[in-house]
């Protein structure tokens, strides 16, 4: 065996050290780079590098975002400010907070803001009462940061905002408002879910918002490349709904892409809610909240494009059959209303006029069904979808974050557990007991979260009986405002808000 012998044991053995040695090599280096990055992102947190700007939001922009609260002439007292009124019920807070003050900011839309009714009949004041009930001992101030139309893409900015105000807990309560306003997101629906959740992911690091910024700033200095325009959509500084708009009824049409663009944004805005709540340990409390089902017909319904002309009138036919007969052959109208459904599962009153027959066949658990589809299919979304519903339990499971089912709660009440005109004066919003019972819960929950103390174990039926006795010295011109404000919002809710005719898009 000569010297060259590539066979040999000494030259097979010198080409294996050497892969190992590459593999040591390969590991250290990624351990070399692995240590300089989380020696990077150390230095940025110590330094205070990179801070998360959380009115960023990826989805959309907005012209002009104004504070929500401005001081009073004598500088005593926050106020919701003048230019902030068309939307936001009057509240107010002291500047200065005292050691012994506990301060809950509660965020949402109209049915925070106690619609169609005010603040005074509103859980977040009902909230104030239970605690001043169950531990009088201690200062207590719920601020109502309720704004009608607000969805939660508008709710996060005022959330930073308030984050100055000193808070001990962030209460958000909304959902329905998601699909108000024209929003396009032509640009953002195709990228994957998986990479958006990496982005957010990435976005937790101050080292890599550092990164991001820098690149930004140099894209759009140098003069050999040309700064990419803001693909998100503007919005206007204040709400501007499709519904607000002669003609905007009709811009509704179903569109499945954009609904799940819409249930990627809550949920990007759930985490951007729950991150700012974390950088500050500030307690954030989800709420869902409920839906009418059985009082309220889909506010839109459309055919499946598949459909043909006859088809379409044959699916008529059979909803007119079926409620010609309903009270007369039940069994011989449900039949006819699910050869309905069957024709076409995505036109919603075909759901909802099921839902209704069996119903009335004493099927509650097949109704509910057909109510949840009934929403669900409705092309002119007014009320929490179960798509959104999903994000925002998914986003409590996986942030570790409490939610109080206010669905499920008033759902409780109800003949049969299905949400109805009972505890919801319209398709959202609850009565003034539906309100009593959320803030009801929020209480409890803040006894079983260490956040209240209950120094009186009959503070639930003192609670019940202030809210009556309130209830009973609100002068009767509160009621008349809110009916004829009911009397309005359900126009509204039809198409026929009387507004200026919407601007056609280019």
């Amino acid at each position: 065996m000569t010297p060259h012998d590539p066979t040999s044991r000494s030259s097979d053995s010198r080409p294996g050290m050497s892969r190992r040695k590459r593999l040591w090599m390969q590991l250290l280096a990624v351990f070399c780079g692995l240590l300089s990055f989380l020696t990077l992102e150390l230095l940025c947190i110590a330094a205070d590098w990179g801070k998360p700007d959380f009115g960023e939001d990826p989805f959309v922009g907005f012209s002009a975002i104004h504070p929500l609260f401005e001081k009073a002439a004598d500088g005593m007292t926050w106020r919701t400010a003048a230019s902030r009124k068309r939307f936001f019920a009057e509240d107010s807070f002291d500047v200065r907070k005292s050691p012994e003050e506990f301060r809950i900011f509660v965020f949402g839309g109209s049915t925070v803001q106690g619609n169609p009714f005010s603040i005074p009949t509103s859980f977040p004041a009902y909230l104030q009462t239970a605690l001043e009930t169950l531990h009088p001992g201690k200062k207590w101030k719920v601020i109502n940061c309720g704004g009608v139309s607000y969805a939660s893409y508008r709710l996060v900015p005022i959330m930073q905002e308030c984050l100055n105000y000193e808070p001990d807990l962030y209460v958000f309560c909304e959902g329905h408002n998601e699909f108000l306003e024209d929003v396009s997101y032509s640009d953002i629906r195709d990228i994957p879910q998986p990479l958006m959740n990496s982005i957010s992911l990435l976005e937790r690091l101050r080292s890599y918002r550092i990164f991001r910024r820098a690149l930004n700033e140099v894209s759009g200095r140098n003069s050999w490349t040309t700064a990419r325009p803001d693909p998100r959509p503007i919005l206007s500084d204040d709400v501007d709904t499709l519904l607000d708009h002669e003609g905007g009824f009709e811009v509704y049409t179903r569109n499945d892409d954009h609904a799940d663009s819409v249930a990627r944004h809550f949920q990007r805005n759930l985490y951007r809610m729950a991150e700012l709540c974390r950088t500050r340990d500030l307690p954030l409390l989800l709420i869902r909240p409920p839906s009418n089902l059985c009082d309220c017909p889909p506010f839109k319904s459309q055919f499946s494009d598949a459909l043909t002309a006859d088809q379409q009138e044959a699916v008529r036919d059979l909803l007119r059959r079926s409620q010609q007969i309903a009270a007369t052959d039940l069994t011989a109208a449900l039949v006819l209303a699910k050869d309905a459904v069957a024709l076409d599962p995505r036109f919603a009153a075909s759901w909802y006029e099921l839902g209704q027959l069996q119903r009335a066949a004493g099927q509650i658990s097949e109704a509910g069904v057909s109510f949840v589809r009934a929403r669900d299919e409705d092309i002119c979304p007014l009320r929490m979808t179960s798509a959104l519903e999903a994000v925002m339990l998914s986003a409590a499971s996986e942030l570790s974050l409490p939610l109080i089912d206010a669905h499920a709660l008033l759902q409780s009440r109800c003949p049969g557990g299905i949400v109805g005109e009972n505890v919801l004066v319209d398709h959202v919003h609850p009565s003034f007991r539906g309100h009593e019972d959320i803030a009801e819960a929020i209480a409890e929950w803040m006894i079983s979260a260490g956040l209240a103390r209950e120094s009186r174990p009959t503070w639930r039926p003192e609670f019940r009986q202030t809210c009556r006795n309130h209830l009973q010295s609100l002068d009767n011109l509160y009621f008349h405002r809110g009916q004829r404000h009911l009397e309005i919002l359900q126009r509204w809710a039809a198409g026929r808000s009387g507004g200026p005719p919407i601007r056609k898009q280019p």
